[in-house]
Parts: C-alpha cells; structure tokens; sequence
C-alpha cells in the first residue's frame, strides 16, 4: 500500500483518466467545478490501482448534494421522492419516519464519511479487476488517517459488483440500501434482449428520421459547454431536484478535454443544440451521468428518447454494460432495463456506539422498509 496523495503529482500513464479528473477538480476551485458539492478530494493510490477519494467532515454546506453527503441522500432526497409519489395515504408516515431518521442522521454526523473511488457522480463506477482483496489495508489506512469517519464505497449492486460485495461483507462493511438502478447489458450475444424491445425499435426509428445532427464533443467549441450546462440544469435541476449534482461549464470541458467525459450533442439544423449526452466508462461498464435537453422545446421532438437510443448505442457498439442509473424508471423498464439494487458498503467498526447504531438502524429501516417499496412502486 503506498502513500494517499493529492492527484497532482501521481503517474498519469497508470490510470490518466482518474488522475486528470482529480487534478481537474482540485484546480477548478474558483470556478466551482460543481457548484452545490463540498468536499475535500484527494487520490488514493494502492500501488496497483488509483482512487478518487472524498472526504467531508460534517459541517459542509445543508444543500450538499448527495454524491458526498449521506443525510442528503437518505433524508432531503428521499422526501422529495416523497412528494412525487402523491399517494397521502403512503407518504404521510413514511415522511414522518424520513424526518426521524434525518433528526438521527445529523446528531450521528453520519456525514463524517470518507467515500473510495468518488467520482462525484450520481454513479461510481469500478475498476473490472478490483475484487476487494485489498480492503483490508484501505480501511486500515482511511482509519488512521481519519479515525472519526465512516467509510464508504457507494454505487455497488449485485449483477455488477458481486465479488466486491462479497469481499465488503467479509471485512466487516455494512449494506445500506441506496436506490433502485436499470442496467442494459449490452455483451454479445446478450444486447438482442433488449434491442428486440418494441420501444427500442421505436426509438431507433425515431433517431434515424429525426433533423437532429449528432456531434462527436471533440467537435465543441468553448462556448458551446455553456448551452450543454444549461441543457444539464434544465433536466436534471429545473425538472428533477437541484439536490442533484450541479455540474458547470468548465467541469463538461474539462471532462471532454481530458478523456474522462465523452460527449455527443444534438444539433438542429440551425445550428443550436437542443441534448446533450455524457458517457462515463470504466473497464466493461459505461454510465451516462450527463444527460440534458431543452424542456420548452414540444414533447413529439423526443429528445429524451433520442439520447436514451444513444445511450443504449453505445452499451450495443461497445459490447458493454450501460448502468442507466435511476429515475424515469417505468421509461426504462419498456425499454428492457433490468432493475438491480443499488448499496453503499459502509465501515463503522471504528465509531462510537451511539454512531455506529445509527447507521445500523439506518440500513436496516431502509432494507426492511425502503427496499420492498421501491421494488412494488418499480421506481
């Protein structure tokens, strides 16, 4: 196990993608990379693999998103989830029950946490070779360094992540179910399930005829990632919650210059983009935490499709898996998504004990209560 390092002065030529994305990151300062995440960012290096490593101390801002901060994740999130249920009868107790389990969450410090392999996406991605065997030193390094927090790796599930899972449990991590994920398979001999989907056919269809142009993001000028931001916000915050992470302009051209993001537009064909598609890969699995569209434009256009037919294009071309996250489930489950939970491992053994039962109560309301409803609701 070597040193954990500030990504600055790490071999680009072992993993260029993580290191310039932590460099990026830590230079952006001034111009907030993403606006409502406060973090401390470093690189963990094991000698054999590099880490996006976060750390916060519990005293960063209440509107931090939750790619950083637990009580974002399972309390202010959850509650607006909540609010789109519109079911009173169901939302009623289980918002009283957020709102306990928030009031234990921030007198626990639950977000005293250092989370591995932290993209500051809303989902992490993981090296296909990685398997946990050396979890144990990790963890041991994270306590000594930071005997007060928690550790956490988020954005594991089953299908993709069994091994690691596996070898989580062993070293004493504790399951914290997150979310309800759509994954596409898109291997040989595995991607006709899904292409054979009628709304899948619909969709290509719909791509082959539609005016848009696609353009590559190598083709962008710098002032086009101001519109492509826009586009981002007017999904992902305007319309979802602005709890997501709120990427700016000079994240996506940092993303796109250094390979760690890779972009495609659509143009009209008066030149204007109207979506805006970005893929984040790593070893067999790619995901698109970048996704946006001009929502004033009519609905018949079907942007939304359009890039969900790109996405899906690139999982089929690349022979890969395409993790499509979470949200727009009953979307995604016509067109084939195979749905998975999601879980962040967590190490608490160090904790006090009025900690370390927070957190277990923690995972077991969301297995015993949260889980069921998200696979019964199909969210």
């Amino acid at each position: 196990m070597s040193t954990l390092q500030v990504g600055v002065s790490a071999d680009t030529q072992r993993d260029p993608a993580c290191v310039h994305y932590v460099r990026d990151c830590i230079n952006s300062t001034a111009q907030r990379a993403i606006a409502n995440v406060s973090t401390e960012l470093l690189l963990l290096d094991t000698g054999r693999h590099l880490f996006p490593l976060s750390v916060n101390h519990g005293g960063e801002a209440r509107d931090n998103s939750y790619v950083v901060s637990p009580q974002t994740g399972y309390c202010a999130y959850a509650l607006h989830e909540l609010a789109q249920l519109q079911q009173p009868w169901l939302t009623a107790p289980l918002r009283a029950l957020v709102q306990l389990i928030g009031r234990g969450m921030a007198a626990a410090q639950l977000d005293r946490i250092v989370h591995i392999n932290n993209w500051l996406l809303s989902t992490n991605l993981y090296p296909a070779d990685w398997h946990g065997d050396d979890i144990a030193a990790i963890t041991a390094l994270c306590r000594e360094r930071w005997p007060q927090h928690a550790i956490s790796l988020r954005s594991l599930n089953r299908f993709s992540n069994s091994a690691l899972l596996d070898a989580l449990r062993q070293h004493g991590y504790l399951a914290v179910p997150s979310r309800q994920v759509y994954l596409f398979d898109g291997r040989a001999g595995a991607a006709s399930a899904f292409l054979r989907r009628h709304n899948v056919r619909l969709d290509q269809a719909l791509l082959r005829q539609s005016p848009y142009r696609v353009r590559d993001g190598a083709t962008l000028d710098d002032a086009d990632f101001d519109r492509l931001q826009q586009l981002y916000d007017m999904l992902y915050l305007d319309k979802y919650s602005r709890l997501n992470p709120q990427y700016s302009a000079h994240w996506l051209r940092c993303g796109q210059r250094d390979g760690w993001l890779q972009l495609q537009v659509l143009q009209n064909s008066d030149g204007r983009i109207d979506g805006v598609l970005g893929i984040f890969a790593r070893d067999g699995i790619l995901t698109a935490p970048i996704v946006g569209y001009d929502t004033t434009l009519p609905q018949q256009l079907g942007l939304y499709r359009l890039l969900t037919r790109l996405c899906l294009q690139h999982a089929q071309q690349r022979q890969q898996v395409l993790n499509f996250s979470a949200g727009a489930a009953h979307f995604k489950r016509l067109r084939g998504g195979r749905p998975e939970i999601e879980y962040s491992m967590v190490h608490i053994a160090h904790l006090s004990w009025p900690r370390r039962l927070m957190w277990r109560a923690l995972a077991a309301v969301l297995q015993a209560v949260a889980v069921p409803l998200m696979r019964l609701l199909k969210r």
